[in-house]
Formats: C-alpha cells, structure tokens, sequence
C-alpha cells in the first residue's frame, strides 16, 4: 500500500483525485475558517506527494489572494484514478 502520508513518496499512476481543507494562517485558537477544495491531479515525471501539495496551497492562495507561505494544510486525502 502507497503511504501518501510521506510528502517524499513518488507519485506514479497516470492521474490522481484528490480533496483538501485549507485556510490561511496563522491558526488561532478556536475556530479557524477553512475551505475544502477538491480536484485531480495528472503529476509530472518525478513529482512526489510533496509537489501535489504544493500545488494545492498555490492554487489556494492564489484564489484567497495570499501568499502561499500563508496557507495551512489542515487536512488532504489522495487516491489513483
């Protein structure tokens, strides 16, 4: 079984869908507004669970308007297509 968990694990099949919770932080205590985003993903030769997730927080940030060093992964999921 692939351990997407691990940002350095290749990311071999053809394409990938994946879903997301985001929000921008930093956190604070309590309630934080977050999105869940979702989408697919056909990776590059070499790409790894690492480059999707940098992916997704550019593309997060780029929809909010913010920097992507700003955006927290709370949560993702991955599967092959």
């Amino acid at each position: 079984m692939t351990d997407y968990s691990n940002p350095n694990t290749p990311l071999t099949a053809k394409k990938y869908a994946w879903s997301a919770t985001l929000t921008n932080g930093p956190l604070q205590y309590g309630s934080n507004a977050a999105k869940d985003r979702t989408g697919s993903y056909a990776p590059p030769p070499g790409a790894t669970v690492g480059t999707l997730l940098a992916v997704i927080r550019a593309f997060h940030a780029q929809e909010c308007g913010v920097p992507a060093e700003s955006v927290v992964l709370v949560r993702y999921s991955l599967r092959e297509k």
